[in-house]
This record gives structure tokens, C-alpha cells and sequence, in this order.
């Protein structure tokens, strides 16, 4: 039970068995008798005090996934100004816990503090987008080796399928749906890392997974030719269908080569 609705489940003459996760192995069940004057009993004043401390923790835990997550999915986008007072207002809590949050964020520089001016969403620059966008050519093309003898036929024909789907609807002269090109390009470059069996790449690729979803979904949204972008995917595939190893190992660090070209060029996102 998360802080926030804690809160709202201690009424007056209630009884309550709240389960308390004390670090990531050791649960606690807690009784505690909230009576009409809304005080809690003596016996259980230090177990509150537990409760409240785990639930500081918890709500600020909370307010960094919740962060985190909006920015790498651009909804809080580069430069964007994070005020405390409405962040703290949108997920329901004080911001104390949003105020860790994001100090939490700053350490790991998603997020500037500039003091007597404000906080903002870091900007990307063009060399965070080349050595990202390297490193990932590098552990996906090392992964192809071992994963394509890990991926049936029947799923390269599906994820063809999801991609042709996509062609017929934009032929069609349907509205190009981002989020739909930002998912499969994902489920099609996460297939190939996860299918191989080298555990320490998978590692470092989970390292950086979120980083590399951020700009894929900003490359999605930078296309200039949804047709060329589709076709690219569909070339990939068709070699990893032949299983032609080296052949596909070219053409994925191409097309990785022009999503980061196409990341760098959007406008607005880098400096």
C-alpha cells in the first residue's frame, strides 16, 4: 500500500493490518487501532514511526519512478522548467519527496539544478546521442551472433507482419501513429539483445535500455520518411529470416547510424 493511499485508509474507529516491506526480504505485519480521537496507542507510537519513515521513502521513491519515467518517454522534454509546487500537486504529495526525487535525477544528469534560477530537464547533446547511439551499434551487432539461432521463424514472420500492417495502413493515407513505429522498433532491436546468450551485454544493454527508448521514441518522432524508415525494418528482418549474419550485422549499424542522424537533427532537443 502506497503512502498516498495510506493516508487515505485511516479513518476513526478503524482497525487496519498494513504489510510493511522493511528493506526487500522481511515483511511486517503491523496492527494498528486508529480510535476516534485519531491517535494511535502508545504500544504502537515507535511501529508508526517506522511506518511514516518507510512511507517518506516510498512517496519519494514513487515521485523518481513517476519522473524518470516522463522523461524518458519525452513527456517532460529537454529544457523543460520543473517546478516543485506542481509536480508535487499532479502526483498528490509534499514536496519533500519530489525535492529528493530529483536530486536523485540530477545525480545521475537527467535533471540541472541551477540555483536562484530553477530545475530543468537536461538537455541532450550531439556527443551523449553519437556515443549512445556507438555503443549500442557495437553490443547489437556482437548480439546478433548468438541470438538469431534463439529466434524461431514464426516470430521474424510476425514481427514482419506488425511492419507490413504499418506499410498498408500509411499507404492507405492513414495518420502516421509514432507510438506505434516507437514500439515495434523497440520490440524488434530488444528481441535481438535478449535472444542472445552472452548475460553480460544483456547486462550492459539493460544499463542504458531507458536512455536508448528515450531516442528511439525521439527518432521515431524526428522522421522525415515513414516509408524509408518502415523499409529499413523490413530489411532487417529479411535478413534475420536467411539468417545471413554478416550481411545483417551491415545493415543494422546502418540504419542505427541514421536514427541517431535523425535524433541529432530534430530540432530543439540538442544543443
Amino acid at each position: 500500500m502506497t503512502g498516498a493511499r495510506l493516508a487515505g485508509a485511516l479513518l476513526p474507529g478503524r482497525c487496519f493490518f498494513l504489510h510493511l516491506m522493511a528493506g526487500a526480504t522481511s515483511l511486517t505485519c503491523i496492527h494498528l487501532e486508529y480510535n476516534l480521537m485519531g491517535r494511535f496507542p502508545l504500544a504502537n507510537a515507535k511501529a508508526f514511526h517506522s511506518l511514516s519513515e518507510a512511507g517518506a521513502v516510498n512517496r519519494t521513491s514513487i515521485a523518481y519512478d513517476s519522473l524518470k519515467n516522463a522523461i524518458f518517454t519525452n513527456k517532460l522534454k529537454p529544457g523543460d522548467h520543473l517546478s516543485e509546487n506542481q509536480l508535487a500537486q499532479s502526483l498528490g504529495m509534499s514536496r519533500t519527496p519530489i525535492r529528493e526525487a530529483l536530486k536523485v535525477l540530477a545525480s545521475e544528469g537527467l535533471v540541472e539544478i541551477h540555483n536562484g534560477v530553477g530545475i530543468f530537464v537536461k538537455q541532450i547533446t550531439t556527443k551523449e546521442i553519437s556515443d549512445l547511439f556507438e555503443v549500442r551499434a557495437a553490443l547489437e551487432c556482437t548480439a546478433l551472433h548468438t541470438a538469431l539461432d534463439n529466434i524461431s521463424d514464426r516470430e521474424i514472420d510476425n514481427l514482419a507482419e506488425d511492419w507490413l500492417k504499418y506499410k498498408r495502413e500509411l499507404d492507405s493515407g492513414h495518420k502516421v501513429d509514432l507510438d506505434f513505429i516507437w514500439t515495434l522498433d523497440y520490440q524488434l532491436h530488444s528481441l535481438i539483445v535478449d535472444r542472445c546468450r552472452n548475460d553480460f551485454l544483456k547486462h550492459v544493454v539493460d544499463g542504458i535500455r531507458m536512455k536508448i527508448r528515450r531516442y528511439q521514441k525521439i527518432s521515431a518522432m524526428a522522421l522525415a520518411n515513414e516509408k524509408d524508415a518502415i523499409n529499413q525494418h523490413l530489411e532487417i528482418i529479411e535478413c534475420m529470416k536467411k539468417r545471413e549474419v554478416d550481411v545483417l550485422s551491415k545493415v543494422l549499424q546502418e540504419h542505427i547510424r541514421k536514427a541517431a542522424g535523425n535524433v541529432i537533427r530534430y530540432p530543439n532537443w540538442t544543443i
